[in-house]
């Protein structure tokens, strides 16, 4: 397999994490690559577990990297623990501002268990529960106020432990019935959050909430892409800040849509689903009340072709085992008919689209990855369409054995990165190494 370069980023009991999933991938104006991922710290699965958000960088095109950075990290140990999980980024050229959004997740908490709900009341002030459900308001500075708006003897830091005549009253973030001295707890549900960064990725803000903005109050889970989202080039909505969301509703079932920003990513707004009118086996569905798995769109990445549409690829549980397009006219605000596209061979997986700059030869070059097989996650491939999507061509596997979740970014050379996650057990998601890869467009068409 001449023309590429492999090397592991992250690795099982790596900078004291026993496991690392769930790859994004950005490169910045600067051209530096910013590779995000979950620091799953005892325990390889998913949320409740404690997860924290990490990157390493690189400076070189991916040659060396930096060490390990810590950027989101919430209280508790192991499966108990409160996670930031599943991260997106994408930068404001125009700014140079790069976003980063994940979720947040209290002990014992995650996309199954999350309640309804947006965990803040109408002025944006934070919820908070009593043992016997009583609900308080957190205020900016720390203090808290009972549903009477009266002041309590509570406070809460900003790690989230609370405070009563000066001793401590458990954390909000603990998961229930962790600490024998719990007074105060948050919602339990998902929170959407957002970091920042203003010097290429080097130092980030503490988290920002969107659920106040974004999330609607029959949502339970609410979660990233994950991998990247994109900023607009064309139309007037060229500027247009976009990140690939899904969320679950009160059954616990799930559609996927895109959050968008039209200043810069100081407000966020949540679009419509796909399955917002969607037309299926004789049926008009909604998100907010669909009601079969076969219905579900989940993971979701998104490109912009030259003519402004918006190309939306989405891991689907139609059954088909194809991945799931939808085409935007609008931004992303509204979408047309889901179909399948049959080249798209998925086993139910999350996957990365990603549009290559420009060559000035009329061609539209768009680079797709995934697991290419019905059944199982293996057969890492790459492919390459010429028109936009419409057909793909050129395909070369870059891991014939088990593959999971990926990122693709195009290196400030013009060789393609991708971040993924090589399996080396099907039985054990512990042993997953993260691998960086970088590739040419000859070495996808030769």
């Amino acid at each position: 397999m001449s023309n590429i370069k492999k090397q592991t980023l992250f690795y099982p009991d790596y900078k004291g994490s026993a496991s690392y999933r769930i790859p994004s991938l950005l490169t910045t104006k600067k051209g530096t690559i910013i590779a995000g991922i979950d620091a799953r710290i005892e325990h390889s699965r998913d949320n409740p577990n404690k997860i924290d958000t990490t990157i390493r960088r690189s400076e070189d095109n991916g040659e060396t990297w930096g060490d390990i950075q810590k950027l989101v990290a919430y209280p508790g140990k192991g499966l108990d623990g409160a996670a930031a999980i599943d991260t997106a980024m994408v930068q404001d050229e125009q700014t140079g501002k790069i976003f980063m959004i994940f979720s947040h997740t209290p002990g014992g908490i995650g996309l199954w268990a999350s309640e309804p709900g947006v965990g803040f009341d109408q002025h944006g002030r934070r919820q908070l529960y009593d043992n016997d459900g009583n609900v308080y308001l957190l205020q900016e500075d720390g203090t808290v106020v009972d549903s009477n708006e009266n002041k309590t003897e509570y406070v809460v830091n900003e790690e989230g432990y609370v405070f009563k005549a000066g001793e401590e009253q458990g954390n909000i973030y603990y998961k229930k019935g962790y600490s024998p001295k719990e007074s105060l707890l948050e919602a339990r549900t998902t929170f959407l959050q957002i970091i920042h960064s203003e010097d290429d990725g080097l130092t980030w803000s503490k988290p920002r909430e969107l659920n106040p903005s974004v999330k609607q109050e029959w949502m339970r889970f609410l979660g990233a892409g994950p991998g990247r989202g994109i900023q607009l080039k064309h139309g007037e909505k060229a500027g247009r800040l976009l990140f690939p969301i899904y969320f679950s509703n009160e059954a616990a079932h799930m559609s996927a849509a895109l959050l968008y920003s039209d200043d810069h990513g100081e407000t966020w707004e949540l679009g419509e689903s796909p399955n917002d009118g969607r037309e299926l086996d004789g049926k008009i569905l909604s998100a907010e009340t669909l009601s079969e798995e076969k219905q579900y769109l989940t993971e979701s990445q998104v490109i912009e072709l030259p003519n402004g549409e918006l190309r939306y690829y989405l891991r689907n549980h139609y059954g088909l085992q194809r991945t799931a397009v939808s085409t935007s006219k609008d931004g992303g605000e509204t979408w047309g008919e889901v179909t399948f596209d049959m080249t798209l061979i998925d086993p139910i997986c999350q996957s990365s689209v990603i549009l290559y700059p420009d060559l000035g030869d009329g061609k539209v070059r768009v680079i797709f990855s995934n697991p290419a097989e019905e059944k199982e996650r293996k057969t890492g491939t790459i492919r390459l369409s010429e028109d936009g999507g419409k057909t793909w061509p050129y395909s070369k596997v870059i891991e014939e054995n088990l593959f999971g979740y990926s990122c693709l970014t195009v290196l400030e050379t013009g060789e393609v990165g991708i971040l993924y996650e090589k399996m080396n057990d099907v039985n054990d998601w512990s042993k997953i190494d993260i691998e960086f890869a970088t590739f040419t467009l000859d070495w996808l068409k030769s």
